[in-house]
């Protein structure tokens, strides 16, 4: 759902985009800690710096070679090339956490690239402008989270989940409004139009407030590799919603390398 209204709102640019999406799901996650937490914090200092790296790798980074992807390219072809970062998750999750990595990789490497491949190659979609450029910022983002997934992981080890998706946005925010005021001026994020901020918020309140929450508990529950793995779902979904909200086209190659894609990641679960 959060792809959807990213789309319909990325007329205003990816840095503004990034920064509206995050206030809306910050506030959101505050508001809500608030009514069921009372306020009260209680995190170790490692715990915040990791999450905070793991926000700045997926808000900040990550968040900006997403929203430049969709402006270039469709949902349909954009979402199945960013959900290959479970593999990537994967693999440094074994590198890094010492989670235990198996042999069907392989395989499921084979398909996820081939499937990268077919999409990167399909006829483009009404609305599309750039496909080799949105194809590219599709995996520069699926580096970045995967990155940011071991990193958040690290931090869940000291703070739940709830606290966790909500201390991961502040200061990587903070930094982002530094960096685009100081080339735009302080005011100009105020100056959009009302419908950027209804949708973009509206997409940050689905995917980084309810979805990071979920996700969150997911990665203590059953741990990075499988959180991300069962996220393959993400793709299928993202294309019907956009076949019937967006009036994309949904064509051979569209199909084929999602499925491609999906399938790999299911047998490296």
């Amino acid at each position: 759902m959060a792809a959807v209204f990213y789309k319909k709102g990325i007329g205003v640019g990816a840095i503004p985009a990034v920064l509206i999406r995050t206030f809306f799901a910050m506030v959101f996650l505050l508001i809500l800690f608030l009514i069921l937490r009372g306020g009260h914090f209680e995190f170790t200092l490692m715990g915040f710096i990791f999450l905070n790296l793991g926000g700045l790798f997926r808000l900040i980074l990550g968040g900006a070679a997403y929203m430049k992807g969709l402006e270039n390219i469709s949902v349909s072809r954009f979402i199945p090339i960013l959900f290959t970062f479970p593999l990537l998750t994967i693999l440094l999750s074994a590198l890094l956490l010492n989670e235990k990595i198996r042999i069907e990789v392989a395989g499921g490497t084979l398909l996820i690239v081939i499937g990268i491949w077919i999409l990167s190659r399909g006829k483009g979609s009404i609305g599309e402008k750039n496909i080799k450029f949105g194809v590219s910022m599709a995996v520069v983002a699926a580096f970045l989270y995967a990155f940011s997934i071991v990193a958040t992981k690290t931090g869940l080890r000291d703070v739940d989940p709830f606290q966790s998706a909500l201390i991961s946005m502040p200061v990587p925010l903070l930094l982002l409004y530094i960096y685009y005021s100081a080339n735009n001026g302080a005011g100009k994020i105020f100056k959009l139009k009302k419908e950027a901020y209804i949708l973009l918020g509206l997409g940050g309140i689905a995917g980084m407030g309810f979805g990071s929450y979920f996700f969150f508990v997911s990665l203590i529950k059953i741990g990075a590799a499988k959180a991300t793995g069962l996220a393959a779902i993400t793709p299928a979904l993202s294309s019907i919603i956009a076949l019937f909200t967006l009036k994309e086209k949904i064509n051979m190659a569209l199909i084929t390398g999602t499925v491609a894609t999906i399938a790999g990641i299911w047998i490296i679960l």
